[in-house]
């Protein structure tokens, strides 16, 4: 009896034990994130409000995008607790504002861990709501009707990969122009060849690096275009090149192919499908959400974009059927503005309005360059077109880190904050929304001493209202400006059915708009150019379903 009880016990100790390694064992086996209820729906009506009203702009420039709402099932907290969990898994460019860098202060491979404001800007689907910005949510998929070799080549102009080479493959010599490889690739894997083309030149850059020089030492005739495996850690070159070596990637040609498969295999097929989804991984798949992320970079999405939309714009495929993939979040907050340790309420802060652009010792494109600005950087303008030369007008700039120099003035446009809500100044130009008398106008932008003309040169009075071409004289800084009120383009001071019928009139080519400053007022909704969504902006003015804004 004794015996027995002794036994009883010792197999009780031998099951807690077990329960107790088991448990411990399971705790350290990483487990599949939490699941989440996602779903894909169709059309702007299916997008909560605060998307919707961008989305029908752009849907009346382009009538033949699609748009499908991802709902991530993920609130927004969530998410960027999620994204926010550990140092250096989101980067921005160790030359960017402080306010957009970590207090942890930590760098790799000249990239710094990003800020929690920073990752929620460019986390934010809405901030990119533009023609241009939404090219990150485009689908990826290779398309025979719409890309082309032409299409790729226009990306490469310019480039490393502007050219044909020879090499070696399955026992024999080949010779191909990138473009020509590029296409290969798309059609072996189902990716977008312009996806293909312009990833490369954001991985290795125009003019190429060690990554696809074929002489890296150690890595001599190994070449990895996408840096897949270049992780920020140690030596990202060493990183990327070790894992082409291993993979025998020992040519462009085959390095380009086996790159692409594994960006399809990896992530088009689990439906990381577009460059916003390479970056922020809300698809929940096999490896849960926010943990398969192809690059750290926050900005690399938006840069893309900008490349994207360029592409499909210079070969004339905008009004292509395109479709876009664009994540709703649960719970998501107010817009998350652009974080700046400048003062974006002062009238003299710009922000950079493109990717690659040249900081200058001089002004003049064959000055030193001192920097590569960053897309959405604010920076302090000291001079505004204090020089011509080349081509461009060029302004005096300060940076965030007090750095100065010379940028082409087309490349910066004014901090559109809540102080100037109803008007802005660009270049020689205030920018004014409709119905606004010239005294609220001067007052908002801070312009305290002025002479106003009208568009004859005659006098006119700060108790009129704002009317397109009118001239104010800024006498403190010795500076004029010409009023552009948005819809007023035929110069009354009103919005009213005969801009309406002046717009059409330019676009049915039998009243062209020649004066610069009208022009500037008939680009009602500010995407650069007068158009038919111009026509529905002003449209939904003057019926009240729609404002006007800067």
């Amino acid at each position: 009896m004794q015996k027995m009880k002794y036994k009883m016990n010792k197999i009780f100790i031998i099951q807690i034990v077990f329960i107790m390694v088991l448990t411990m064992v399971l705790n350290i086996i990483p487990t599949k994130s939490q699941a989440y209820t996602q779903s894909h729906k169709e059309g702007i009506n299916s997008f909560p409000d605060k998307y919707k009203s961008d989305l029908q702009k752009l849907a009346s420039l382009h009538p033949n995008w699609k748009f499908t709402a991802f709902y991530t099932g993920m609130s927004w907290s969530d998410f960027m607790s999620k994204e926010t969990s550990s140092h250096l898994k989101n980067t921005v460019h160790n030359g960017s504002d402080s306010k957009w860098k970590c207090s942890c202060g930590r760098v790799a491979s000249g990239y710094a861990c990003a800020s929690n404001e920073i990752i929620s800007y460019y986390a934010d689907p809405r901030n990119f709501l533009t023609e241009s910005g939404i090219f990150q949510f485009l689908e990826m998929s290779y398309n025979s009707s719409v890309h082309n070799q032409a299409g790729v080549e226009n990306i490469l102009k310019d480039t490393f990969m502007d050219k044909s080479i020879t090499f070696d493959f399955e026992g024999s010599q080949r010779t191909m122009k990138y473009s020509e490889i590029i296409m290969d690739a798309a059609r072996q894997t189902n990716i977008s060849p312009y996806s293909i083309a312009i990833k490369i030149i954001q991985e290795v850059g125009r003019s190429g690096s060690s990554s696809v020089s074929g002489v890296y030492p150690g890595y001599e005739g190994y070449y990895n275009f996408f840096n897949v495996g270049a992780s920020d850690g140690g030596n990202a070159i060493e990183n990327g090149l070790k894992y082409a070596k291993d993979r025998n990637w020992n040519s462009p040609y085959v390095s380009i192919i086996e790159g692409a498969k594994f960006l399809s295999n990896s992530y088009i097929s689990v439906g990381q499908n577009t460059a916003y989804f390479y970056k922020f991984d809300v698809v929940d798949g096999q490896n849960g959400v926010c943990n398969h992320q192809y690059m750290t970079n926050v900005q690399d999405p938006s840069s893309q974009a900008k490349n994207l939309y360029n592409t499909y714009a210079k070969n004339n495929m905008l009004n292509q059927s395109l479709s876009f993939i664009i994540p709703v979040f649960d719970n998501m907050p107010g817009k998350c503005d652009l974080p700046s340790s400048i003062d974006t309420s002062d009238r003299n802060t710009y922000y950079v309005n493109g990717t690659g652009v040249a900081l200058r010792e001089r002004p003049t494109t064959n000055s030193s360059k001192l920097a590569t600005l960053r897309l959405n950087e604010f920076v302090t303008v000291l001079e505004l077109e204090c020089a011509h030369a080349d081509g461009y007008s060029w302004s005096k700039i300060r940076r965030s880190n007090n750095s100065e120099g010379y940028v082409a003035t087309c490349y910066i446009d004014p901090a559109n904050t809540g102080k100037n809500s109803i008007a802005k100044i660009e270049n020689t130009y205030i920018i004014v929304v409709p119905d606004k008398k010239l005294d609220e106008v001067l007052n908002t932008l801070g312009i305290t001493s002025y002479e106003i003309n009208k568009a004859d040169g005659s006098g006119a009075s700060s108790g009129d209202k704002a009317a397109t071409s009118y001239k104010v004289k800024d006498k403190n800084a010795n500076k004029t400006y010409h009023i552009a009120t948005l819809g007023d383009s035929n110069g009354d001071g009103v919005v009213n059915s005969g801009d309406l019928f002046a717009i059409q009139k330019h676009l049915l080519g039998s009243g062209v708009i020649t004066d610069d400053t009208k022009k500037v007022a008939a680009d009602v909704n500010r995407d650069g150019s007068i158009n038919s969504g111009d026509i529905f902006a002003v449209q939904k003015y003057l019926l009240g379903t729609g404002s006007i804004t800067l």
